[in-house]
């Protein structure tokens, strides 16, 4: 802003509105500005005093007769009378007149004039007509003195004091009228000194007087024309803030109605230079500086946050570029940025006018709200840019720019008016990733990220023109698919059909070959059709439809699917009751040792009876939980029951303490409470954390350094770990060598038909020779008769558990069993 002292001859340094060239002249000048105002008030009063001498000297003068020690006067009375009361009203009329002259000379010379006449006025009083007593007479000479004093200050006051004294003693002593007011020395220098006490201060008190009200008067008048200009600038801020294509042309005019005669605005792009965008001039015979010169006024401008003032005698480089464009003063004022561009506002004052602090503040407030009107502009588009932004976030999935579930709704209430109007329908087709959960699990979320981009990708390169893509969350998409003319549409089933191949190629993500299908569920808009949730609902039960039929495929919606449906959800609610009312049960199928034939532990089984539907399979009851979120408080449960049938066991059979093996999903693993809900279990059942197993399957290992990470904190925690259904996914071998994997349990299928198929065979050799070089122990699960158990142990299998040694149990079952095998020692396993 405007108050930064000079520090150098550079034109270009912000400069003070208080310098003599802006906010007020030398003080010799401050009477100039306000000369009328002032003279008429002195003038007044002394015009006042006149009179009020006049009518008190008139009669006196009449009256007057000379005595023994008086002189007589030098004309008669009347004579005198007239004389003197004429000069006194001669000098009031030529004050009268003069207050009516524009000439500044001109009311010099008549306050001159006057100062003069009265002083004339006095010596006649005084040396001439001796009508007063000698010591009024030394008090009547402070009359002229103060009005000298009034009129042109102490100087002239003292100055006319020293004349009226030598004039008098000069009439002593010239002309000879003796007066005797110079007899007595002492006396003469006593009424002196009284003469100066008196008319000095008196002179010093008007002075100061005048001086306040010269001050007051030049404060109203500035007040008044500064609130007119701050009215100006509040009605140009009032326009300029309708941040309209005019408000450039706004600050123009209002810098010219604060009297400026020429301004422009000037604006600095791409290249560095700046170019006028604007101008106003009243007087054409002026101009502002070239803004793209050297001396336009606008170097630096970009970099101060003030104003910059030129004026004359600033520098002689100053006057130079002021004379030549016919200016004495020229403020620029920034008015911030606009996008890339710096604007600045340029005001220039002719040659004989000055700036005034009034002018400088004024200029300084305009552009103050020209920025902020500017500012305000930016922002307003980076709102309404905003606006549109979040209008888009609002209406598309923000990871694959899919519309999403809002819009997606909006765009199908609205194609199901337009179906209904022309006879048409349409349909939806409600698609779900199937294993890709496992795979977000274990590859990590970013992967899982990439892979519904590409997902979103395919789906659209899939569905017809004409159809929308949405997401609706997760792993689930949907399609509009529109027209549709009937349920047997065979583009219809086209479409489906390309989308289940289209996903089930395999992807590249992040350097991983992925592997997966998607289920669709397809629902056709019909007559009984109330609106998009319930078209969306149908789909949805279709596509679950389609999972329970082995997923990887489509299904069309039928009525009964709507059972189905209802059943899932009920189930999910049943679930829900039966986990938080401690109503889930846990069964034990026995692991026998090959080698003794002893019962040395048991795996867990989930158990629940449905209290319509009878035992649920435990898959069905993982999978419901896992999708409805219920897993972690299942799996708690399990862990809570598995880890106190465990205590009991240790506490029993010290000898050698039995193995629990638990099942543990990968949703519970990653979960960020599963650590502290296995740490809650462990102490508060206070068991050996050696004798707990859990069991993991191949698609965490795969999630790899992840996984490997809390692999460890598990084996920090002292349990052991086993593989389950290896064989069965796809883990990479120097898994097995890099985590702390303790059993591997081989799957099912190959023990099944191993005793049959020679490459099974040879598979479960392999499996069983590498787990042992590894330094791991083998469980075989699923044994279902003997030929298998033979073959297992001709193998050098370690563990076994399946139908024909061990069905699932209840615990006080699993105890009895425990207790057998403890009790009879070695058994045999069959021939």
């Amino acid at each position: 802003m405007v108050g930064h002292r000079p520090t150098s001859k550079d034109p270009r340094t912000p400069v003070t509105a208080e310098t003599p060239r802006i906010s007020r002249p030398p003080r010799r000048q401050i009477g100039d500005w306000y000369t009328d105002e002032v003279t008429a008030l002195v003038e007044t009063g002394l015009r006042q005093l006149r009179m009020v001498s006049a009518v008190l000297l008139f009669p006196y003068i009449i009256r007057f007769r000379p005595g023994p020690d008086t002189p007589d006067l030098p004309v008669n009375q009347w004579t005198a009378a007239l004389f003197i009361c004429g000069a006194l009203a001669l000098t009031n009329v030529l004050s009268l007149t003069m207050e009516r002259v524009s000439s500044e000379r001109l009311r010099s010379f008549a306050g001159f004039f006057g100062l003069a006449a009265d002083t004339v006025v006095v010596l006649l009083i005084v040396q001439v007509m001796p009508f007063f007593d000698h010591n009024l007479i030394w008090f009547i000479l402070i009359i002229p003195v103060m009005e000298a004093g009034m009129r042109f200050g102490l100087a002239a006051s003292i100055g006319t004091w020293v004349g009226l004294v030598g004039t008098l003693y000069l009439g002593e002593t010239v002309w000879d009228r003796r007066t005797n007011m110079f007899d007595n020395g002492q006396l003469v220098l006593q009424r002196l000194g009284l003469v100066l006490l008196v008319s000095i201060p008196a002179v010093y008190l008007a002075q100061k007087l005048l001086l306040d009200i010269r001050i007051e008067r030049r404060a109203t008048g500035e007040a008044i024309r500064r609130s007119r200009l701050l009215e100006n600038v509040a009605h140009a801020s009032q326009r300029i803030s309708r941040l309209d294509a005019g408000m450039v042309d706004e600050v123009l005019d209002s810098a010219v109605s604060l009297g400026f005669e020429v301004v422009d605005v000037c604006v600095k792009g791409f290249g560095d230079q700046w170019r006028l965008e604007s101008a106003r001039q009243t007087d054409p015979s002026i101009s502002l500086p070239d803004p793209e010169a050297e001396d336009g006024g606008l170097q630096g401008v970009a970099e101060l946050e003030g104003t910059i003032l030129y004026h004359e005698g600033q520098d002689r480089d100053t006057d130079t570029i002021l004379r030549q464009s016919g200016l004495s003063a020229m403020m620029v004022c920034p008015l911030g940025t606009e996008g890339d561009a710096t604007v600045a506002l340029r005001c220039g004052k002719r040659i004989g006018s000055r700036i005034t602090r009034t002018e400088a503040e004024c200029i300084e407030l305009l552009a103050g709200n020209a920025t902020i009107a500017l500012h305000n502009k930016r922002l307003v588009g980076e709102l309404r840019g905003m606006q549109h932004r979040l209008q888009h976030q609002a209406y598309h999935d923000v990871l694959t720019g899919l519309s999403n579930r809002s819009h997606f709704i909006e765009l199908l209430d609205q194609t199901l008016i337009q179906a209904r109007e022309n006879g048409h329908r349409c349909a939806v087709a409600f698609i779900d990733l199937d294993r890709f959960k496992p795979v977000n699990d274990s590859l990590g979320h970013d992967v899982g990220n990439e892979l519904l981009i590409a997902v979103a990708r395919r789906l659209v390169s899939s569905v017809r023109d004409t159809d929308l893509v949405a997401r609706m969350g997760g792993d689930e998409f949907v399609v509009l698919l529109h027209p549709v003319f009937d349920e047997d549409d065979e583009e219809l089933t086209e479409v489906a059909d390309r989308i289940c191949r289209t996903i089930a190629e395999p992807f590249v993500v992040s350097g991983n070959e992925v592997v997966i299908s998607c289920s669709v569920g397809l629902a056709v808009s019909a007559d009984d059709v109330n609106g998009s949730t319930e078209l969306i609902r149908r789909a949805d039960l279709a596509m679950y439809r389609a999972k329970a039929l082995g997923k990887a495929r489509w299904e069309v919606y039928e009525p009964s699917v709507d059972e189905e449906g209802v059943s899932r959800i009920r189930i999910e609610t049943d679930l829900r009751r039966a986990v938080a009312n401690d109503q889930i049960a846990v069964e034990y199928q026995g692991i026998i040792s090959v080698r003794s034939g002893q019962m040395i532990g048991a795996e867990t089984l989930l158990r629940w009876n449905h209290p319509v539907r009878g035992p649920l399979r435990p898959d069905v009851l993982v999978e419901i939980a896992e999708d409805s979120g219920l897993i972690i408080d299942l799996g708690q449960r399990v862990m809570e029951k598995a880890s106190c049938h465990l205590r009991e066991w240790q506490d029993r059979f010290t000898e050698r303490p039995p193995l629990v093996a638990v099942n543990v999903s990968p949703f519970q693993l990653f979960h960020p409470r599963f650590f502290t809900l296995l740490d809650d279990a462990i102490r508060d059942s206070g068991i050996d954390p050696g004798g707990l197993i859990i069991e993991i399957t191949e698609n965490i290992i795969s999630a790899g350094d992840d996984c490997e990470t809390l692999l460890h904190r598990l084996k920090e925690r002292g349990v052991k770990l086993a593989l389950d259904d290896f064989g069965q996914g796809q883990t990479s071998l120097r898994y097995l060598r890099r985590f702390p994997i303790d059993l591997l349990k081989i799957d099912k299928t190959f023990v099944q038909q191993g005793d049959k198929d020679p490459a099974d065979r040879a598979i479960l050799h392999s499996i069983i020779n590498l787990a042992h070089d590894l330094g791991l122990v083998v469980i075989a699960e699923g044994v279902e008769n003997l030929a298998q158990l033979r073959l297992l142990r001709e193998l050098d299998c370690d563990l076994v558990q399946g139908f024909l040694l061990h069905k699932p149990m209840p615990p006080t079952m699993a105890t009895e069993a425990l207790a057998r095998t403890r009790d009879r020692g070695r058994v045999s396993l069959g021939a």
